[in-house]
């Protein structure tokens, strides 16, 4: 038998005080074990912030080599983008109905394509077929005779630079032409294409758009001479968007010339601060590249 006195009566053995303060200290370790131990309740995944949860989406790329008219042993390299949606295309009739314009995107006299690789794939994203080249002796599309960094290398002074690479750049508006040759195969015959030129490369943009109807045009801080502007105003009015430096004054005021000729009525000009040109200009100005790709999708639409 056990004699050993229950809680119950050791309670009340003690004083009436002493039992309240009792049941007040057992309170208050209840509580500080509920908070303590562990909840066995799942808790709830947390937020994945903006940043996180975003997935960047790129366009589908693949490298272009492209037979120079001219000189049928150069090989021009560049980068073919395009979106899902198009290389998925499957039959003629869908590619009617889907198909877009096209674009190329040249780089600038100190630089070469990958310098432009985020704008291009900026436009492609729109849908618009997108062929980033390297203009000859630039980038990938060099060769033994052809290589502005061997000129650089072997100039004695900045005449001679200035001369050899004035010689290879003669090329480049045939090169332009098998450029735009290849972006068409890729194309339905009757979707437009578009050139965005950067600095020197504006020049041959226009003359491109001499030999072929061209769409729309993108000039970065352009560099044109007295006879390549002439040449501009005797095109048809061509949709521009002309992009510069209010502080670089040369690509600037021939800019605003042009945009000032011109008569499209999608024509726009657009003015930053500073003296920034080309790449440099791009980079600096977050939306501005968004900008370039959607103009390009309203014209090409």
């Amino acid at each position: 038998m056990n004699n050993k006195p229950s809680t119950m009566k050791l309670l009340l053995r003690v004083p009436a005080r002493a039992t309240a303060f009792s049941f007040i200290a057992l309170l208050m370790m209840n509580s500080s074990y509920a908070q303590q131990a562990p909840s066995t309740q799942e808790k709830p995944l947390p937020i994945p912030s903006r940043s996180a949860a975003k997935i960047e989406k790129l366009p589908y790329s693949s490298t272009a080599r492209i037979q120079a008219n001219k000189d049928h042993d150069f090989l021009l390299v560049g980068d073919y983008l395009t979106t899902k949606k198009v290389v998925k295309e499957q039959t003629k009739a869908q590619a009617k109905i889907n198909s877009t314009g096209g674009v190329i995107v040249l780089h600038d006299c100190h630089s070469n394509r990958s310098r432009y690789q985020t704008l291009s794939e900026t436009i492609a994203l729109q849908n618009l077929h997108t062929l980033s080249m390297d203009l000859r002796g630039y980038g990938e599309s060099i060769a033994q005779g052809y290589s502005e960094l061997d000129i650089k290398k072997n100039a004695k002074d900045i005449v001679s630079y200035q001369n050899d690479v004035a010689l290879l750049t003669t090329y480049w508006a045939d090169d332009l032409v098998a450029s735009y040759d290849y972006l068409r195969t890729k194309m339905d015959k009757d979707k437009g294409i578009a050139v965005v030129a950067s600095g020197c490369a504006s020049a041959y943009a226009v003359s491109l758009a001499e030999k072929i109807h061209i769409s729309a045009l993108v000039l970065i801080t352009p560099e044109m001479g007295y006879s390549d502007k002439e040449r501009y105003k005797n095109l048809i009015d061509i949709p521009t968007y002309f992009i510069g430096s209010a502080h670089h004054q040369a690509s600037y005021s021939t800019a605003k010339e042009l945009f000032d000729w011109n008569g499209a009525k999608y024509t726009k000009m657009q003015t930053f601060k500073g003296d920034k040109t080309n790449r440099h200009l791009i980079n600096a100005n977050d939306s501005l590249v968004s900008d370039i790709a959607l103009w390009l999708k309203s014209i090409l639409k």
